[in-house]
């Protein structure tokens, strides 16, 4: 009989020691995922100001000088009034809450217009079509001088995919982003085209 007892209550605390370990690893399980979470939105963000060309450093510099100059009647703020041919195209695809997001900034040389976005560019050129600009190839474009780039504005959106890259073609020629042999994704610039 004392035997018994003893298995019984072996039996009894094993599996209380099993039911603990379940309910703390459902607690570790949660706080995996909560911190899954927040790294991707995290992530999520950093991709974002990448794409756009920002840092922290220079949103923290942004918002320190408007803060300075608050009150003052010489503040300078970003130009965001698209024309009527980009807001077209903003409105077709989703506004603020569509894929490109909320608008940035516009600028105007030579006849076209850029507007940057949360998550890409859009173009119009001086006949009023709009051509779309995302990823890395919207980037190089907009860091190698966006409306002043020597391959000139772009005549059609991207095209491509994950496994063969992705081409764009501007007006001077095209922009690539591939896979080298090794593996790396790096832009390609082919100009004269």
């Amino acid at each position: 009989m004392r035997i018994n007892l003893k298995r019984t209550i072996t039996v009894v605390a094993a599996g209380g020691l099993l039911l603990g370990a379940a309910a703390c690893s459902e607690d570790d399980a949660s706080d995996a995922v909560s911190g899954a979470s927040s790294a991707a939105e995290s992530g999520a963000a950093e991709a974002s100001d990448a794409m756009s060309g920002s840092d922290s450093s220079e949103s923290a510099d942004a918002s320190s000088t408007e803060s300075e100059g608050a009150g003052s009647e010489s503040e300078e703020t970003a130009n965001t009034e698209l024309t009527e041919g980009l807001q077209s195209a903003y409105d077709e695809a989703g506004g603020e809450q569509g894929a490109w997001g909320a608008v940035k900034s516009v600028e105007s040389a030579d006849g076209a217009t850029l507007a940057t976005f949360e998550n890409g560019w859009a173009v119009e050129n001086d006949s009023g079509e709009v051509t779309p600009l995302i990823g890395k190839i919207g980037e190089t474009w907009a860091n190698d001088g966006g409306l002043d780039n020597d391959i000139g504005l772009p005549t059609a959106p991207e095209s491509g995919d994950a496994m063969q890259g992705w081409t764009q073609q501007f007006e001077n020629g095209t922009i690539s982003w591939m896979q080298d042999d090794e593996g790396n994704w790096d832009a390609d610039i082919e100009s004269g085209q």
